[in-house]
């Protein structure tokens, strides 16, 4: 945040400015009272600068090729405050009057340090309690989104007639907004993966409602055909504006299988008698675009032995993390 941004600056600002004034504390008090000022602002400045190339860039490289400009311009500006303001010669001898005036010089110094040091301190300290605040309000909120996604997303291993369903939903940070679920009915089956847009408890809750809406549907005999029309219309109304689900299905029955996805990637097929893979798709929107949107489904067929997997953007956009390793799909 910008006030909390700036807090931070400022106190790096005031740390940094202390050299100004212990400057002059080693030079005995003799540098003239405009080099003092300049020399405190000018090391305030460029400390903040040096701050934010650090968190600005975070990169190692980067930042250290930041800093190399930075100091160059600190050391000329450092070096013309010190030509146009030169500490003037220690005099051979010093009266009572050049005593009073440099032991004044030297009590405001170090008064100066202190200040600037109480005021970093509290500019620090406010930091700290306003972003120590946040994080454990943030933290709290994922923490009870992890809660909610381990509740309502168990590992799934399940046989169901001559099929074997195994999934799971292993989040790539703290909270994950995936759903897999096998709902098994009278007259067959439906294994549904679905994600819901965003992190955090917002769509955790939808997550719920998905996973709710949709085994209330298919154990009241509903279908899986109407599956994603009732389960936009009861999202629609419930969710942000700028939350949607997508979904990918599979569904067997007496009358046959079927699938059917909304803005998801495709199902994949892998056929146990030639080793190809080919994928399933329908061009559908995602659940919660629109209040009123058509969904096509299409025919399942498969043959012993064949895969169906199901899978979430999550899988496909995740790099590996070896350096040097190619981030691509091995064939």
């Amino acid at each position: 945040p910008l006030r909390s941004r700036f807090l931070f600056l400022l106190g790096v600002a005031l740390l940094f400015s202390i050299i100004g004034f212990v400057n002059n504390i080693m030079n005995l008090g003799r540098d003239p009272a405009l080099r003092v000022v300049l020399s405190a602002v000018a090391c305030g400045v460029f400390g903040s600068l040096y701050a934010v190339a650090g968190f600005s860039l975070r990169d190692r490289v980067r930042v250290g090729l930041a800093m190399v400009p930075i100091f160059v311009v600190q050391t000329l500006v450092m070096g013309k405050i010190a030509q146009y303001l030169p500490t003037p010669a220690m005099p051979a001898v010093l009266g009572a009057a050049d005593i009073a005036r440099l032991s004044h010089r030297l009590q405001v110094s170090g008064a100066a340090t202190i200040l600037a040091m109480a005021l970093g301190y509290a500019s620090f300290a406010v930091f700290a309690g306003t972003e120590g605040r946040r994080h454990f309000r943030v933290q709290a909120e994922m923490d009870l989104a992890a809660e909610i996604h381990q509740v309502l997303v168990p590992p799934v291993e399940a046989r169901i007639g001559g099929w074997e369903f195994y999934g799971r939903s292993q989040p790539s940070g703290e909270v994950g907004g995936d759903l897999v679920d096998v709902v098994e009915g009278q007259r067959g089956w439906v294994a549904y993966i679905a994600d819901v847009s965003g992190h955090g408890v917002a769509p955790g809750v939808v997550m719920g409602m998905v996973k709710s809406a949709a085994r209330m549907q298919l154990t009241l005999g509903g279908g899986s055909a109407n599956l994603l029309p009732q389960l936009n219309t009861v999202l629609y109304p419930l969710k942000k504006p700028n939350m949607f689900v997508t979904l990918a299905y599979l569904a067997v029955s007496d009358k046959g299988g079927e699938y059917s996805l909304a803005g998801h990637p495709p199902i994949l097929h892998y056929h146990a008698a030639s080793g190809q893979i080919t994928e399933l798709e329908c061009p559908n929107l995602p659940v919660g675009i629109l209040e009123h949107s058509p969904f096509d489904v299409g025919s399942l067929q498969g043959e012993p032995g064949d895969v169906f997997v199901l899978i979430t953007d999550g899988l496909l956009e995740v790099e590996n993390r070896a350096p040097g390793r190619s981030s691509e799909w091995p064939e």
